[in-house]
């Protein structure tokens, strides 16, 4: 199945992010967003540091949080968002996560 989203990888676009877009705090979870009205596509990225524990926690963090965008992110465009997993999100289960996602995506 392919991602409903395209990736951030540069690190300009990530810095550009935390710096312009508006951001959402959640426990497990920050979302910044950043209006981009000529893309047909979202782009985000995910960024989860090493206080949130050692990389097999990491990587499923991760994972976690990808796997929610892919459900939420289904009919969206023009958007740019950073995903930045917070230390409580690492004895989250997925429903937390995808629940805190879903809460900062709507309130913006």
């Amino acid at each position: 199945m392919a991602r409903s989203y395209a990736a951030l990888k540069r690190r300009g676009d990530f810095s550009a992010l935390r710096r312009r877009g508006s951001v959402k705090s959640y426990p497990t979870l920050f979302l910044y967003r950043l209006p981009a009205p000529g893309e047909p596509v979202v782009r985000a990225g995910i960024t989860v540091d090493t206080r949130v524990g050692k990389a097999v926690v990491r990587n499923t963090v991760r994972r976690r949080i990808a796997a929610a965008l892919q459900e939420l992110l289904l009919a969206r465009a023009g958007e740019r968002l950073l995903v930045v997993a917070r230390p409580a999100a690492a004895g989250a289960k997925f429903q937390r996560l995808r629940s805190d996602l879903r809460s900062a995506l709507e309130a913006a």
